[in-house]
Formats: C-alpha cells, sequence, structure tokens
C-alpha cells in the first residue's frame, strides 16, 4: 500500500525531496498498514484460542466420562466391605 519504505520516507523528509504533506500521507499509509497487520494477528490468535479451549471442553467431556466410567467399575470389583463394627455409643451430657 504505501509507496516507501519508512526509513527512505524520514530521510527524504529530512533531505527535502519530499514535503510534509507528503510524508504525513505516506506515514498514514504506513500507520494504515500496521493497524491491518495488527487486526489479522489478533483475529488469528482468537481464532486459535477458541480451537484450544474447543479442544480442551472436548477433552474435559471425553475425561469425565472415563472417571465416572473406572468409578463403576471398581465399584463393582469391590464393593464397601460389610465389617460388621459394634455401634459406637456417645456420652450424654
Amino acid at each position: 500500500m504505501s509507496t516507501y519504505d519508512h526509513k527512505r520516507i524520514l530521510t527524504d523528509w529530512s533531505n527535502g525531496t519530499l514535503t510534509a504533506d507528503m510524508t504525513i500521507g505516506h506515514a498514514l499509509q504506513h500507520i494504515a498498514e500496521l493497524y491491518e497487520l495488527v487486526a489479522q494477528a489478533r483475529k488469528a490468535a482468537n481464532d486459535k484460542v477458541n480451537h484450544l479451549e474447543n479442544k480442551v471442553n472436548a477433552l474435559q467431556v471425553q475425561l469425565d466420562r472415563l472417571t465416572k466410567g473406572v468409578s463403576v467399575e471398581l465399584e463393582k470389583k469391590s464393593p464397601t466391605p460389610n465389617l460388621n463394627l459394634p455401634e459406637v455409643k456417645t456420652l450424654e451430657k
């Protein structure tokens, strides 16, 4: 979009090759390009974060399912033993 490298613009302005108006116009073109690049980078970062959040959520669902399945299987294989312990009495005041 901009016609000159930003360093050349400043050099040409300081040498008197470009007027202040021309220098400002070129600088504004560079600023517009930078805004576009920032917007693209921000969108890419947001897309990546959204993708990772979805992946984490899917993995959490799988982990919850596996944890529940393991708990059920463990309860089937080793039920709580009945120890027939005597009842504990509490002291009354």
